[in-house]
């Protein structure tokens, strides 16, 4: 199934420590309902560690979803997983989140 909608979201650390630890714990969470994620019509999540600012912290989390209603459905539960994360850690993140909508898909 292709994806239709997207999102892009960049989240900085104070630390390096503080984003590693994060990262797993997020992947922990995300692992623990990804059942329910795909029941809501995620199709796909990339995690990636931004390199290109020197003395940042930063993951970028993509989000590929089948329709606008899946991406609806999955804030629900990205809510719950902050909550989680929160609950788990106590470390400080500054989330920016960028939407879109897919033209187009090239593969090589």
């Amino acid at each position: 199934m292709a994806s239709v909608l997207m999102s892009y979201i960049t989240s900085t650390f104070q630390t390096k420590s503080d984003m590693r630890v994060a990262e797993e714990e997020w992947q922990k969470i995300i692992q623990e309902m990804s059942s329910r994620f795909k029941s809501a019509g995620a199709l796909r999540q990339t995690v990636s560690q931004v390199w290109n600012k020197e003395g940042v912290f930063m993951l970028g989390n993509m989000w590929e979803y089948k329709d606008e209603k899946a991406f609806i459905a999955c804030q629900t539960l990205f809510r719950e997983a902050e909550k989680k994360l929160d609950e788990r850690t106590s470390i400080v993140v500054k989330n920016f989140a960028t939407r879109g909508i897919i033209l187009h898909d090239v593969f090589f």
